[in-house]
């Protein structure tokens, strides 16, 4: 289970998925997608938007 899914899942706070988020970079994005990975990079904790 990668830190997004972890985070999805209720188990992590949002201050410490952000704080791990950003260290996981090349790796994580291999596992979920760029598109996912820079939709958490840019959403504020309860942010969450609809493609359109």
């Amino acid at each position: 289970m990668n830190i997004i899914e972890e985070y999805e899942a209720g188990l992590l706070h949002y201050d410490d998925f952000q704080h791990y988020l950003w260290g996981s970079g090349q790796r994580l994005i291999n596992e979920v997608g760029l598109d996912k990975f820079i939709f958490y990079l840019n959403a504020e904790e309860g942010e969450f938007y609809e493609e359109k």
